[in-house]
């Protein structure tokens, strides 16, 4: 990782940047949790998942990652609620895929036997 934080940082500044044009844009709010989750940076990524889903409340790609830094930074309940979350969005919008997938890391803390957050 350490090879790419100074580009990781960069995309950071810029949607940064972005978001003071464009403060209620929920895709860039995404684009910078995500990179803020590449440098592990748990709670920032959290608090723009959180700004995400309060701004788009079908955004399922956001829940999913935000149930995945929840359990990154030890909130099994917060990762757990995330992803219930993330599968009613799913059934709203018809993200199949995604739902099935936060479905089965719900399954993966129940049985507390299968790894939370694969790396």
């Amino acid at each position: 990782m350490i090879e790419y934080k100074p580009m990781v940082q960069s995309k950071i500044e810029t949607f940064t940047a972005m978001l003071a044009e464009q403060p209620e844009n929920a895709m860039i709010w995404y684009g910078l949790a995500s990179e803020q989750y590449k440098l592990e940076n748990w709670a920032e990524a959290a608090k723009s998942l959180r700004q995400v889903v309060s701004l788009n409340p079908d955004y399922t790609a956001a829940y999913q990652l935000l149930g995945t830094v929840l359990a990154k930074m030890d909130d099994l309940a917060g990762a757990q609620q995330a992803w219930r979350d993330g599968i009613e969005a799913a059934g709203r919008t018809g993200a199949w895929k995604a739902g099935q997938h936060m479905q089965a890391l719900l399954a993966g803390v129940a049985g507390a036997n299968e790894p939370l957050c694969p790396d």
